[in-house]
């Protein structure tokens, strides 16, 4: 069962202390606008280890504890790892993690930053999970990411600050890995405000839960492929299944393209730094999967653990969805000079050249001329197409590759 009293009161001892985070419930005016709602963010990315998982990791070690163990191994794809290691810290006790070998390098590091021993091991969390079971003996506790009544009654603290921040809400989306979170979030607001609806949200290369009510029971996917490493779970648990059955009102899908448009708008528009999971309830309402029309939302925002190179490739795919980034490929006379004139007509309507690429290599391409490819940044208020007339009044035949 889940301890929602007990839980509330341990997390808000501990924040008291300045151990655990309340994190802030701001309005965005930006998603509002898009949602036509009134639009909150919970933003558990401003958590201590970066994500909501300290919540879980901390009340269910507390609890273990109290029943004589000090010494912990769980799995995970990053978040619950940092969250298990940052709350063996501060109990004073061991901890030892098993990662996918794919799981991102900030949160490899921070895990061992935080003292505890990681080893790498498997494609997905399903197989970490495996790994860290066999490892198990005797005086040491195995401490699940999401099925367990412990960890989910320590998530639920934040759908109980969700209400006493914003006691009128209509509507929480929350996003959806195992369902650790949403089932706590959800038994949480139903208790306290049984006429909201509690909404998950799950990466469509990662739909576990979404495929399992369909079916009415624990579906195992094959292959998890999404940028939402941290909701990538191959199956859901027992626990949270049922609980999920009962107290949350549906799972959408989201693709990841839909998030990468949710982190860029919450960090051009609100300032905040969201990973792919933490980004996918954002990405729920921005795509109109989620309705917010009328209703008082909260949108989780669950962690923000995202590498940089990481970060880095997703700000450009979102510059490129939008059009502010595109590129431009052509054919040009091969003669001194027309580089430099094509980049001048270029410079002439302030387009800024980001790369250039130039090939004589494509068999088919005609001999006098060579292939050259520029990728540029647009002015917001250029339009394009006068830049591409431009180019073929002086010879050039570009086209803007989608």
């Amino acid at each position: 069962m889940i301890l929602l009293e007990e839980a509330t009161a341990i997390i808000k001892e501990e924040q008291k202390r300045g151990r655990i985070h309340r994190t802030p419930l701001l309005r965005s005016e930006s998603l509002s606008r898009l949602a036509g709602g009134d639009v909150f963010l919970k933003l558990e990315a401003l958590q201590k280890t970066g994500s909501f998982k300290i919540r879980g990791a901390y009340f269910a070690m507390h609890k273990y504890i109290q029943e004589g163990y000090r010494e912990f191994i769980t799995a995970s794809s990053g978040n619950h790892a940092q969250g298990v290691a940052y709350a063996a810290q501060l109990h004073g006790v061991k901890a030892t993690v098993v990662m996918p070998e794919s799981t991102p390098w900030l949160k490899v590091k921070k895990t061992q930053d935080y003292g505890a021993t990681v080893i790498l091991h498997g494609e997905s969390y399903y197989e970490a999970e495996l790994k860290a079971r066999e490892l198990l003996r005797d005086g040491v506790k195995f401490l699940h990411a999401y099925n367990d009544w412990f960890v989910i009654s320590g998530q639920s603290t934040l759908g109980v600050e969700i209400i006493e921040d914003l006691q009128d809400v209509d509507l929480v989306v929350v996003p959806v890995g195992g369902g650790g979170l949403i089932s706590g979030v959800a038994y949480a607001v139903k208790q306290r405000r049984p006429s909201a609806k509690v909404i998950g949200v799950q990466a469509s290369g990662a739909p576990s839960v979404y495929l399992s009510l369909k079916e009415g029971r624990p579906v195992v996917i094959e292959r998890v492929d999404t940028i939402a490493d941290g909701i990538a779970v191959k199956r859901p648990g027992d626990i949270t299944l049922k609980l999920i059955q009962e107290y949350v009102d549906d799972v959408v899908l989201v693709d990841d393209n839909e998030i990468v448009d949710a982190i860029f708008l919450l960090m051009e528009r609100t300032r905040v730094v969201a990973e792919g999971a933490g980004a996918a309830a954002v990405a729920a309402l921005m795509s109109g999967k989620v309705k917010a029309e009328g209703r008082r939302a909260v949108a989780v925002v669950s962690g923000g653990n995202i590498d940089a190179p990481i970060l880095m490739r997703v700000l450009m795919k979102a510059l490129a969805r939008q059009r502010r980034i595109v590129k431009l490929v052509g054919e040009v006379p091969d003669r001194p000079g027309m580089l430099a004139k094509a980049s001048s007509i270029l410079a002439s309507r302030q387009v800024n050249i980001l790369e250039v690429y130039h090939e004589r290599y494509d068999p088919e391409q005609r001999p006098n001329y060579v292939r050259l490819s520029f990728v540029v940044e647009i002015p917001a208020t250029l339009d394009l197409s006068k830049v591409i007339e431009e180019l073929e009044k002086a010879g050039f035949y570009f086209k803007v590759l989608d």
